[in-house]
């Protein structure tokens, strides 16, 4: 992403309070310059790496006030014009009022898409999604937004949704995107998996979008086209990593049959998504091979690439390793592991961060490569509110506890627009967990992957 010009202040006040022998980042690298961090701790395992909230990135997005004002997902993928696209799941659209509530009309849209085109306000991320209605006489509708991507067997007419009702039945939540060149113009392509009404997946499909034009132009991030069922996969392969090989490898999960899931691996040649799929498969003998064909059950259990359990599962290339970052499962610490091959054996993991209590129910990591700075790793993550338990006394004085569940507190709960949001840390020096020297910022892989993809 472009670097912008930063209206905020930096905190690097903690520096001096720290113990002598504490190799804390330098917070006053130009580099960092306009982020406001706060300081959480070294990581768990205590071998070298700091961690801080990113508060600016966290303002960025909760600081909406209309259209979308919050949502989950929170996966991005950089443009090569410098722009951003972030993709999130169930958002709610609409109007926060000025108790950071929604006691105005919001509306549950299904996923969402917004381009980012600065660091400055949340203004600097344009909404893809439609609008209903602007008129702030029309209560009803007012900033309501459809959703972006809407499932073609969606449950509801025309006219329900543009009233701003949502389907139910089916729904396309994001996976993660790349971006390549078919007939000489850069393409978007993004992993969108269905779920039906129990939460079942459906399919996986991927659309391809334009990029033609700037932002703001009708062809821009324009749908394509959406190819259903493809690939007709009985499990999920939606985090991709783009390597200089010539090859984008896409990650997934397989249930362990209790607790956890196993990460398991499959590749795509020319970064294109809709050429062949070769998935990574051990046989029973235990010999390794790239096949087309599309594993079974049995065949994913035994062919994970980690031994540990992995979810929300994001790899990066650094100093000539491969790195994934992930939970193990929802509400777990933030982790990382290192392999030689971006097949893994992803072994050697390591805790970075320890989810804060009141942040239980934690779910939805991802690495945002483009938002490093001077080598540190921006990892977000996603919670929904923990049931709230309060006492009040009745008539005779005696306690009464009430209990406000967890999701409906995002809809009318004092600062509830502050509940259902992306949490962003910043990972200094983890680089040291593994040994290896810091080299700077992150590469964008699929820039250096695709040449033509640089920004000019």
């Amino acid at each position: 992403m472009k670097k912008y010009n930063k209206i905020l202040i930096s905190a690097c006040a903690l520096l001096s309070t720290m113990p002598a022998f504490a190799q804390q980042p330098d917070l006053n690298d130009e580099r960092l310059k306009g982020l406001e961090l706060e300081y959480v701790g070294r990581d768990v395992d205590k071998i070298g790496a700091y961690v801080y909230r990113d508060l600016t990135y966290w303002d960025l997005l909760a600081s909406h006030i209309t259209g979308w004002t919050a949502g989950d997902g929170c996966v991005s993928t950089s443009l090569p014009d410098g722009n951003s696209l972030w993709c999130f799941g169930d958002s709610f659209t609409g109007f926060i009022s000025e108790n950071r509530n929604r006691s105005h009309p919001s509306v549950l849209s299904r996923n969402a898409g917004m381009l980012q085109v600065g660091e400055e306000s949340w203004k600097d991320f344009i909404l893809l999604n439609e609008v209903i209605s602007t008129d702030p006489r029309d209560r009803n509708h007012y900033y309501k937004a459809k959703t972006w991507l809407r499932h073609a067997d969606g449950n509801c007419t025309q006219q329900q949704i543009d009233n701003g009702e949502v389907d139910q039945n089916y729904c396309y939540w994001p996976g993660d995107g790349t971006v390549i060149m078919k007939n000489g113009k850069p393409v978007v392509q993004y992993i969108w998996g269905a779920v039906d009404n129990t939460m079942t997946p459906y399919e996986r499909s991927i659309a391809e979008y334009s990029l033609e034009g700037k932002p703001g132009d009708p062809d821009y991030m324009k749908l394509i086209e959406l190819h259903r069922h493809y690939p007709d996969l009985g499990t999920s392969h939606d985090r991709i990593f783009e390597d200089e090989d010539g090859y984008s490898y896409l990650y997934g999960s397989v249930g362990t049959g209790g607790l956890g899931a196993w990460v398991h691996v499959a590749r795509v040649a020319n970064h294109d998504l809709l050429s062949p799929w070769e998935f990574y498969v051990k046989d029973e003998q235990g010999n390794w091979s790239w096949t087309t064909k599309v594993p079974t059950e049995e065949e994913y259990q035994r062919s994970r690439i980690s031994e540990d359990f992995h979810i929300n599962i994001s790899v990066f290339k650094y100093a000539g390793k491969y790195f994934m970052v992930n939970m193990l499962m929802t509400g777990s610490p933030v982790y990382i592991s290192i392999a030689d091959h971006p097949w893994g054996p992803f072994t050697n993991q390591h805790c970075l961060y320890k989810v804060p209590s009141e942040h239980a129910a934690a779910y939805i990591t991802c690495l945002h490569p483009q938002l490093s700075r001077t080598g540190e790793l921006v990892i977000s993550y996603n919670m929904n509110p923990a049931d709230l338990t309060t006492y009040t006394p009745d008539a005779n004085g005696k306690a009464v506890e009430n209990v406000a569940n967890g999701f409906w507190r995002n809809f009318n709960a004092d600062e509830s627009a502050d509940l259902y949001q992306s949490h962003f840390i910043r990972v200094f020096n983890w680089q040291k967990i593994f040994g290896i020297p810091n080299e700077g910022p992150i590469k964008e892989p699929n820039f250096v992957a695709i040449p033509e993809l640089l920004t000019k």
